[in-house]
């Protein structure tokens, strides 16, 4: 871990110390499983929990995909499916091995008819995650691709808490939804812009104040 990320807060509003754990409260109906980097996620057979894997969010609308941010601990990744139904085809991929809690969504669904405090504290972490979700694509979009990669490679490097990241230039293209092409483009022009180191199958932050600046939007 760098200096740059030793203290991180993601998710640092998303558990309450009064309460107990989703993965406590579903222990006794779930299951818990390492999954290596590189799985994609079973949406339609399982809600994952991480605990302390990470994965990449994409969002589907027809023939186009959006990065949506990354699943880790205090996420659900699939929940929103369970409370909005025609909500868009979300996928997962995972970027860190680590464990998950994976439950059935018909095992989820069954528990959400029988505890109702249960059903209030998913329903409310569906909801928000379905408008973050819907917000970072919004983002995104308002963005150029090599502002688009700086804002991936910086957000990515605060959820691992590192300034490297193990990720070919393939993965990264599939993950935007963009040519291979465009991508290897965008990473030239943040290396000459001294923000990054990029090799075959791996980026590091070199610059990460600098990146976190390059990434928003230019003022109008």
């Amino acid at each position: 871990m760098t200096a740059r990320y030793r203290v991180s807060t993601r998710n640092a509003g998303n558990h309450d110390t009064r309460q107990p754990s989703l993965d406590t409260l579903l222990a006794t109906v779930a299951s818990r499983v390492r999954i290596e980097a590189g799985t994609e996620l079973e949406l339609d057979e399982a809600i994952y929990f991480p605990i302390d894997g990470i994965a990449t969010l994409v969002l589907h609308r027809e023939q186009t995909r959006f990065q949506i941010g990354f699943g880790s601990r205090g996420d659900a990744i699939g929940i929103q499916k369970l409370f909005v139904p025609e909500f868009a085809e979300i996928s997962a991929k995972v970027l860190k091995s680590g464990s998950f809690i994976c439950v059935a969504p018909q095992t989820l669904r069954r528990l959400l008819r029988e505890d109702g405090e249960l059903r209030e504290r998913l329903t409310h972490h569906a909801l928000r995650a379905a408008a973050r979700y819907l917000e970072e694509a919004a983002r995104t979009v308002a963005l150029s691709l090599d502002r688009r990669v700086a804002h991936w490679i910086n957000c990515c490097g605060e959820t691992l808490a590192s300034d490297i990241i193990p990720i070919t230039h393939h993965d990264l293209a599939h993950t935007l939804g963009v040519r291979r092409s465009g991508v290897t483009v965008a990473l030239h022009v943040l290396e000459g812009a001294r923000l990054i180191r990029s090799t075959r199958a791996r980026i590091e932050v070199i610059d990460g104040e600098g990146l976190a600046a390059f990434s928003r939007p230019p003022l109008s």
